[in-house]
């Protein structure tokens, strides 16, 4: 009886790890994203990514972090040489950065990530951030790690604020 269970209770938990990987990588072949700075428009282009390896977002999901990556080398010795290559052909590193945004989200209904840009001239940056689902719900029944990859402007500073926004 008792292994009934912990059979099952492993099933549910390899059903929501297999959809929170569909999920992120549905979302990294969306469609490049503008966030609006006050001196002009930027833009944040999510990267589509499958990893090589089955522990990618167990090893890089839900850290509440932004890892940057500013060259061709930094991606290859995060990734190994022939996973980066998803991200070095779209990539050009003159103008643009990469930079890995892990973070997290309890669900149903999950929160979703966001961005936006703060602040003018010099002291903008961009800000990732998780926005919650409207309204007063109960939640907490699952939790969703996620890492998502993403090109931006090279002298653009990044960040994550760890609090779910609602």
């Amino acid at each position: 009886m008792k292994m009934n269970r912990l059979i099952r209770a492993t099933a549910v938990c390899l059903v929501g790890l297999a959809f929170t990987i569909a999920a992120s990588c549905a979302r990294a072949e969306e469609a490049p994203k503008r966030a609006e700075a006050a001196d002009g428009s930027i833009t944040v282009r999510p990267l589509a990514f499958k990893p090589s390896e089955d522990g990618f977002y167990i090893r890089f999901g839900g850290q509440a972090k932004v890892t940057t990556m500013e060259s061709a080398a930094a991606v290859e010795e995060l990734l190994g040489k022939a996973t980066a290559k998803q991200i070095l052909d779209v990539v050009d590193f003159t103008k643009e950065k990469v930079v890995l945004v892990s973070w997290s989200t309890s669900g149903p209904p999950e929160g979703s990530l966001k961005h936006e840009v703060e602040g003018e001239g010099k002291e903008r940056r961009l800000v990732f951030y998780v926005q919650g689902p409207a309204g007063s719900q109960i939640r907490g029944m699952r939790e969703r790690i996620a890492a998502d990859f993403f090109a931006v402007p090279k002298d653009l500073v990044v960040a994550f604020d760890a609090a779910e926004r609602f």
